[in-house]
Parts: C-alpha cells; sequence; structure tokens
C-alpha cells in the first residue's frame, strides 16, 4: 500500500528518531516496522493526518462536535471479559476502555502515563517501585478502590485455582515463578499495601521498565467485592459490569454485541464518547468492511478482497490509517514426540517456506515476511542477523541425514478458523510440506471459542503444530523471551527446553548494561530461531478504515485496539 509523499517523510522521520533501521523500498510498498508511532486520524479526511513516536504536544481535535458521540466498532466474541485470565484479541478491545493499571500508555505519543497511580518512584537500584494512588479513586459502583485492590489481583493471576492464560506476565514480581512452581506461598508475591493508597512492588532484579509493563492489562486489579459474590460468573451477571476506567460495559448480549458507556464514578480526565457499540462478527476481516461501507460502522480492518477493493479506489483509501505493527505469525511445534522431538524436522519445516512468497503472492496486501521472531522494532533483535536459510533442497537434505522418512510422517496443522487468513497460510504450508517434503499434511480447523481450551490440553495431550502469534505488550525483549519462549514461561505449550536459551534469558532480564543486555537477548533469538520449536512466517502491518468524521483516534505499534478516551465524533 504506498504511502503518500506527507506520510513517508513522517514515517521515515519517525525511523531515524527511533534508531531503527531505514529501507525506503519497503517504505514505498508501505510496510514501514517503525516503533510505536502513533497515528491519528485528524484534521479532515485522508490516510494519516500525524505521526508522533517522541512525547510532544498533540494537536486535537478543536472543532465543533456532533450532538451524539456514539462510535459503531466491529468486534468478535470475547472468551472472557475478566483481564486477570485472557490474553485474547477481541476482549483485549474492551478492556483497555473499561479497566485502568496503575499506569497506562499515552496513545498520542506512546509515553507512559498515570491512571490510578498519580506518581510513583523507584528504589535506588530500580528493583522496587512505589506506587501513589490517587485519593479519589473508585469502582464504577463507588466502592473505594485501594492499593489491596492490586494485591488481591495480582496474586488472583498466580493462584492455580484462577486458571490464567497469561501467568507469565506476572513474572517480573519478585516471587511469582516460585509461586507457580509451587515452592512459595501466593502471599509471598512482592506486592505490599503499605496503606490503602500505597503500593510497593517489589521485582525480580533492576528493572526500571517496569512502569510500562504495570500498564499491561494482567496487571489490572479486578473487583473483590463482586468476584466473591458471583464466583467465575462476576463479569456476565446481566448488570453492568463493575470495572475501574473511563467505561463500564453495560451490556454484553453473546455473539450479537456489547455497548460500552461512560463510567459514572470515574476520576480521571473526562472522556468525550458516551456510547461506543460493538457489533460481534463470526469473521470481522471478511464481514466488517461491508458493514463499514454501508455506514453500519465507523471503523474497520479491511483485510483479503476488501483491501485490494481499498487500494484500488481512491474515495476509499482516503478514509484509511496505515502503521505498522509490532507482532510475528509463526508455527509452534510440539517438541515432545518424534519427529517434531528432531531439530532437523523442524528445521527443515522451515526452511521448506518460502516466506516472500507467502507475504507478497499468497496473502497480499499488508504482510511482511518474517526471518526471525521478535520484531524489528524491539530492541535486542536479530533481524539484520537471522540464520535462517531457505532451501527446498537443503529441506530434503535434513530428513535424509536424520534417517527420516518422509512416507512414514503425517503432520496434523491445527488453527483457528478466523480470520480467514489464517486458513489462507494453514493451506499454504500443507501444500508446501507435502510437495517439498514428501510428508503427509492433514488441517485440523478450530472454533475461536474453543481455542483456549484446546490450547490448555496441550500440557497432557500431543499435537504437531499449530498456529500462532504474538504481538508485543510493551517495547522491551523481555516481552517476548521471558514471558513467551522460556521453558519456564513455555506460553505456547510446545514444551521446548534449551538450557543456554533459559539462561541468556534470565542473565539478559535485569542486566542494566543496555549494549550487553541486547547481545544475551540476540543470542538467544538466535538458538530460538536455529532450533526453530518457533518457526516465524510473516509480520502484520495494519491497515485500518475509519470514518472522517472521526476524530483523534490513534494507534500505536503495540496493543492497536481503539482506545475510545481521547476520540470525538465531529459535527
Amino acid at each position: 500500500m504506498p504511502f503518500n509523499p506527507e506520510t513517508l517523510a513522517l514515517t521515515e522521520r519517525s525511523l531515524r528518531l527511533m534508531g531503527a533501521p531505514l529501507n525506503r523500498r519497503l517504505l514505498l510498498q508501505g510496510v514501514a516496522a517503525t516503533t510505536g508511532a502513533a497515528l491519528a486520524a485528524g484534521h479532515g479526511a485522508g490516510p494519516l493526518a500525524q505521526a508522533t513516536p517522541e512525547a510532544s504536544p498533540v494537536a486535537m481535535y478543536d472543532g465543533p462536535l456532533a450532538d451524539e458521540q456514539v462510535i459503531r466498532i466491529p468486534t468478535g466474541e470475547p472468551t472472557t471479559m475478566d483481564p486477570g485470565v485472557s490474553t485474547g484479541f477481541d476482549e483485549l478491545a474492551i478492556f483497555f476502555n473499561i479497566y485502568e493499571g496503575l499506569t497506562g500508555i499515552d496513545q498520542a505519543t506512546g509515553e507512559v502515563v498515570p491512571r490510578v497511580a498519580e506518581s510513583w518512584e523507584p528504589n535506588e537500584d530500580g528493583t522496587e517501585f512505589t506506587f501513589h494512588l490517587r485519593e479519589d479513586a473508585a469502582w464504577s459502583d463507588g466502592t473505594p478502590l485501594t492499593a489491596n485492590d492490586f494485591v488481591y489481583s495480582w496474586r488472583r493471576v498466580l493462584d492455580p485455582n484462577t486458571i490464567s492464560a497469561y501467568v507469565p506476565a506476572l513474572f517480573y514480581v519478585q516471587n511469582a515463578e516460585a509461586i507457580v512452581a509451587g515452592d512459595v506461598p501466593l502471599e509471598d508475591l512482592g506486592v505490599e499495601a503499605v496503606d490503602d493508597r500505597t503500593l510497593r512492588v517489589t521485582l525480580t532484579g533492576p528493572l526500571t521498565f517496569f512502569p510500562r509493563v504495570a500498564a499491561t492489562w494482567t496487571y489490572y486489579p479486578v473487583p473483590r467485592h463482586i468476584i466473591e459474590e458471583f464466583g467465575d460468573g462476576w463479569t456476565d451477571t446481566g448488570e453492568p459490569a463493575v470495572s475501574n476506567g473511563p467505561y463500564i460495559m453495560e451490556s454484553w448480549s453473546h455473539d450479537q454485541s456489547i455497548v460500552l458507556i461512560q463510567n459514572p464514578n470515574y476520576a480521571g480526565d473526562p472522556v468525550t464518547i458516551t456510547r461506543a457499540e460493538y457489533t460481534i462478527f463470526a469473521d470481522t476481516t471478511t464481514q466488517a468492511y461491508i458493514a463499514f461501507e454501508n455506514d453500519e460502522l465507523d471503523y474497520a480492518a479491511p483485510e483479503g478482497p476488501d483491501l485490494d477493493r481499498v487500494l484500488a479506489d481512491p474515495a476509499l483509501s482516503e478514509q484509511t490509517i496505515q502503521f505498522a505493527l509490532s507482532n510475528c505469525n509463526f508455527i509452534v511445534v510440539d517438541t515432545r514426540e518424534e519427529p517434531g522431538s528432531q531439530i532437523p524436522f523442524r528445521q527443515a519445516l522451515s526452511k521448506a517456506v518460502n516466506r516472500d512468497d507467502l507475504a507478497n503472492v499468497v496473502l497480499r496486501g499488508q504482510y511482511l515476511p518474517a526471518y526471525t521472531i521478535v520484531s524489528p522494532d524491539i530492541p535486542g533483535n536479530l533481524n539484520d542477523e537471522s540464520p535462517l536459510t531457505e532451501s527446498a533442497e537443503e529441506a530434503v537434505q535434513l530428513l535424509a541425514e536424520a534417517g527420516i522418512d518422509p512416507a512414514s510422517v503425517s503432520l496434523e496443522i491445527t488453527f483457528q478458523n478466523s480470520p480467514a487468513r489464517v486458513q489462507t497460510v494453514a493451506e499454504y504450508l500443507q501444500a508446501t510440506w507435502q510437495d517439498v517434503l514428501g510428508i503427509t499434511v492433514t488441517l485440523a480447523p478450530i472454533e475461536e471459542a474453543t481455542y483456549p481450551d484446546w490450547r490448555s490440553a496441550r500440557e497432557t495431550q500431543a499435537y504437531g503444530v499449530y498456529t500462532g502469534s504474538w504481538g508485543s505488550d510493551f517495547v522491551d525483549p523481555s516481552n517476548w523471551h521471558n514471558q513467551n519462549f522460556t521453558s519456564q514461561a513455555d506460553h505456547y505449550v510446545n514444551h521446548w527446553l534449551n538450557a543456554e536459551y533459559d539462561e541468556l534469558a534470565a542473565a539478559a532480564l535485569p542486566n542494566i548494561d543496555e549494549t550487553e543486555r541486547n547481545a544475551q537477548y540476540q543470542e538467544a533469538e538466535r538458538i530460538l530461531v536455529e532450533e526453530a520449536p518457533i518457526i516465524p512466517l510473516y509480520r502484520t502491518t495494519a491497515v485500518r478504515a475509519v470514518k472522517p468524521y472521526v476524530r483523534d483516534i490513534y494507534f500505536q505499534a503495540t496493543l492497536s485496539f481503539v482506545h475510545l478516551r481521547t476520540i470525538k465524533i465531529a459535527a
């Protein structure tokens, strides 16, 4: 998707300011990799109003407003509305509007800003942070929100009875990992309510970036008084759900709609949007853009044929915002049983894939081939020095040298049946691995709603491979390595163990020497790519369609959801 000259200049400037590698050919194709560049639909229609990678003032719309401040947004059906247990894309889009943590991320600048905590300070060596909560912090039902709510909520994530999908997110806090291992009790977690308005957090080492971590949803408080009354169904009682963000969930009609309204007890900065109406689609990538064209939605993310149509129509293109995402889409290999336990087999799967064809011919549009795991906007990435090489001949040779008879191999690819491109990728891999390697490959699509249970069952049940992805929660390599791929985290449940990798990731996490730390993470990623328990495939860049009357909507490369708090509807 070609950028206009203004967009190209802004993106080049963003890359230089952030020290990122600049490839003008890729920029001209509309696939720049930027770090936290915030994009705004601003003064009048157009593909891009401004990019603000620095913490500089951002011009906000101050013109006349529509009488009704209502925005209509597409979504999929969330699997849960409990931020302590979820990593699902559809629910995260809601979480960031109805909850907030100690800190937040300013979507216009990418900077850490106060939320429930009005201030904080580290100790001398960065191993401890003290957060000072707002005096007027409250739940949406008027109940005071205190430091003890954070203590309860963080312990709850680690409690095995909670069955959280994102336990490793808490591993920055002292003793979290030991609690999960069963070595120490929940009460030993490094978080303490000094008093109702003071929270002290002890970390695993000198982690000066922790305020950015604290902005992520697993660190959000949840209402203990509601959970103890309603149990697991506390977010879906038929009444407006109790939360602490600028909005509350007024209703959730499963598989139909979600409605958010302003939180009457929110003590933060006032918001303009009074009502957000989310229409639930079975597949937003194939269904939502039609609704956008029919003026039933104010926002959509076109893909596939819809995106092709947008690019070919100047009028439709004028309503788009384009920006880079910090992510990677990949294949996860079960390493417990043969042949997945054999490194040459995993390497053969990786070498057989032509990523350029996959990204640019099969998928088309806003995709980039990925030869490494960690996104190029993240410090300590390996993108300029990937050890991965593609070669059908070498892939076949690897199987032969390992004594693997292709005729004896039957491999199943499990994938979510939404969005549609995931099935396209699975079908491409099936054809490629059968044609190049001579193995038998079958496809196993599963419903999005059943995917969390399927993945949880992988703890004990073997599988072949499945399609996975990761998008940065914040700009630090630990968010990739330490939270996902170490044997302690094993977020993707592929049971891979490499002691050297684990040691490098553990040593890098608290390292205050930035150069040495980045080198440690680069070496860790080299091992990850070479052993191929995770096989990188492609990266996604974003194209978002936004009606011209929607103003002050900002997106970051990380967690690029629709954040309502700045949005206005112009008259």
